[in-house]
């Protein structure tokens, strides 16, 4: 989709146009949601997040000085309050660790059986090993099959650079998936511009 963000933002300032700020909530909700998810790893805290991030960026909208920059400012935004979710959430889970981890000893037997689904585990698990950077790339191309432009201009750097960085993760993730004893997921195979 291809709007004017600038030509957007002023409708919402000087008309109060809601439904134009929906425009861009359509422009920039998969990105969005790939940063969130890339720090969070948890769709639904993500989707909960980027909501939170666009309610947020409507209500501060007054205070960003370029319109044209709209998409990384609103990435700012989501890997904040994403972080900040983060850091809240591990600060209660940190509470209750050792019945977490009795729990998975006790489970983990009978799951066991269960292999397809212990790889896409271990797939993800690796994914979010990585650091921020790539592992943002590898989501946003990869897992919710952004464009390379569409990233580049979400993250603010060039086509080039993600280019590089998504080769950098995804030759990571695989040395990281071959140690584990794991091939080559299929999404790594596909090829997309």
């Amino acid at each position: 989709m291809n709007c004017d963000v600038t030509g957007i933002i002023r409708r919402i300032a000087e008309k109060g146009d809601t439904e134009a700020y929906g425009e861009l909530v359509k422009k920039y909700s998969d990105a969005a949601f790939a940063v969130a998810l890339s720090i969070l790893g948890n769709r639904e805290d993500a989707r909960d997040m980027t909501q939170d991030a666009f309610v947020m960026a409507y209500e501060m909208l007054p205070d960003l000085r370029d319109p044209g920059k709209f998409g990384c400012w609103l990435k700012r935004i989501v890997s904040g309050l994403s972080k900040n979710f983060l850091r809240d959430r591990q600060r209660r889970v940190a509470a209750h660790t050792a019945a977490v981890q009795h729990a998975a000893e006790v489970v983990q037997g009978p799951l066991a059986h269960v292999a397809e689904r212990e790889e896409d585990t271990v797939v993800y698990r690796q994914i979010q090993a990585l650091p921020e950077r790539h592992r943002t790339v590898i989501i946003m191309k990869y897992l919710e099959g952004m464009r390379y432009d569409d990233i580049a201009s979400f993250l603010d750097i060039s086509v080039r650079s993600v280019k590089a960085l998504s080769m950098e993760a995804k030759r990571l993730l695989l040395v990281r998936l071959k140690k584990q004893g794991i091939a080559a997921p299929a999404l790594l195979r596909v090829r997309t511009a």
